[in-house]
């Protein structure tokens, strides 16, 4: 009697075990961290919500310049799922070895001209001496190089270097809030961080869209992770984009 109480203690407790081994493989399939670069954030902060409530997910967001996340994915960060703000992150991830196969192009979204003013701010005071601009980072963040660039285009870079009136900040969130706090009279800025700021203005620049680029990364077995990105290149996904400012790519 004593040795089929033992031998059923002993089934018990492995029925737990594997039940319990069983839940945390099906936890890790349907959890996950996206790593996305900060002008995805407002929209995001909506997308994966309503995904983990449809879909039965645990995915969550980390968010900052591409190039940052790309340098952490590098050195083991335990992030499923990249979305970069630029092709150039992208692909450094895969030619490091770090993503499932190519990345693909997932959005477009065009940069603007934000100031605090109610009325939209015309491009002519990125030249004027009184104004000082800022942008995010160009060597981490995609639209602070696209940015750069555009000022660079338009003849307005030295002369804003000269004055001391350009401001670089972090990523393209980060830059906003500064200049939102009186840090800075303009910002370039991608247009869905400058509608996330809930106050001021903008004015589209006369440049082409940036398109922004996503990878799952190599090693991960999360499949929600994999489910959202399929979803995010789906037509179920437009109304999100469309809403903050995204286009097809």
């Amino acid at each position: 009697m004593k040795l089929f109480r033992n031998r059923l203690l002993l089934l018990v407790a492995f029925v737990m075990l594997l039940s319990f081994a069983t839940s945390v493989a099906v936890a890790g399939e349907r959890g996950g961290t996206v790593a996305a670069a900060a002008s995805l954030q407002s929209m995001l902060a909506e997308i994966i919500p309503w995904f983990n409530d449809a879909r039965g997910a645990e995915l969550e967001g980390v968010f900052g310049a591409s190039g940052n996340l790309a340098r952490q994915i590098e050195t083991g960060a335990p992030f499923d799922l990249f979305l970069s703000a630029d092709e150039q992150w992208a692909r450094y991830a895969e030619e490091k070895g770090l993503l499932e196969g190519e990345p693909l192009p997932f959005a477009a979204l065009p940069l603007v001209l934000w100031h605090s003013e109610e009325t939209a701010p015309s491009l002519d005071l990125l030249g004027q001496a009184e104004f000082s601009v800022a942008i995010a980072n160009p060597e981490t963040a995609p639209f602070g190089k696209r940015a750069e660039a555009y000022l660079t285009e338009k003849g307005l870079l030295d002369g804003l270097k000269a004055g001391n009136r350009l401001i670089i900040g972090g990523d393209v969130l980060k830059t906003g809030l500064a200049a939102k706090s009186g840090a800075a009279d303009l910002a370039i800025l991608p247009l869905s961080t400058a509608a996330s700021l809930d106050e001021g203005s903008w004015t589209l620049l006369d440049a082409a869209p940036q398109t922004l680029f996503g990878g799952l990364v190599k090693g991960r077995s999360s499949a929600a992770a994999a489910e959202l990105w399929e979803f995010i290149r789906s037509a179920e996904a437009l109304p999100f984009f469309e809403k903050y400012g995204f286009m097809a790519p």
